[in-house]
């Protein structure tokens, strides 16, 4: 793994700054923004609407509009990380400890609630319904920044994380736990549950469906 340096804030007002060099190019993660700076706000809806239009995927993955979208950038009740290489916006990461907020990912807050009690009283459950990388710098591997933040989140805020993945991203939901044991903080992946989608047709061209014509 590159080497990640944690450096001062910035004038953003994020919590803490991550800083990287990788063939020469320069990435910074923003940790624990409570709201996103005017400037970024157009980059990030840009950059969420490319992200999260998955073709193999058969359920859309983008739960935001527009509108909802940049509602959020600016409530203080989603916590948000963001990533930039070379000062453009390449990553980002936002989730929220209020439920009802939460349903917009698609969540069953009673679910939630019965399983996880404790947590959700002490708003220590944080689901995340937005989580992206930008397709031209996936393949540097600085989405790990945006995930070993995500992991000093869980351990400062002892956050119980929850999210959802599209079959063809599951291994977001592994690079946690692998990026965890990397960083001394082991963390177990729990299975919520899954939805599962069947598609039914009729059988045309089946030779045992014929019936043969009996003659008298």
């Amino acid at each position: 793994m590159f080497e990640v340096e944690s450096v001062e804030p910035s004038n953003y007002g994020e919590e803490k700054r991550y800083f990287c060099e990788q063939e020469g190019q320069t990435c910074e993660v923003y940790y624990g923004l409570k709201e996103v700076p005017k400037e970024w706000i157009e980059a990030l809806w840009d950059a969420y609407d490319e992200s999260l239009h998955i073709e193999e995927a058969i359920q859309e993955q983008a739960c935001f509009t527009r509108e909802s979208f940049i509602s959020a950038l600016k409530d203080p009740e989603y916590n948000k990380i963001v990533m930039t290489v070379d000062g453009v916006i390449a990553g980002f990461l936002m989730g929220t400890t209020n439920l009802e907020k939460a349903r917009i990912g698609y969540i069953n807050p009673r679910f939630i609630q019965d399983r996880f009690p404790q947590e959700v009283e002490e708003r220590r459950f944080w689901y995340m319904p937005c989580f992206f990388a930008a397709s031209h710098v996936r393949h540097l591997g600085f989405i790990k920044m945006m995930v070993l933040a995500a992991i000093d989140a869980i351990r400062e805020n002892k956050y119980v994380l929850a999210l959802d993945v599209s079959n063809s991203r599951m291994y977001v939901s592994d690079m946690l736990v692998k990026l965890g044991e990397e960083a001394g903080f082991p963390i177990e992946k729990l299975l919520l549950g899954s939805q599962t989608y069947f598609a039914y047709r009729p059988v045309l061209d089946r030779e045992s469906c014929k019936i043969e014509e009996v003659k008298p």
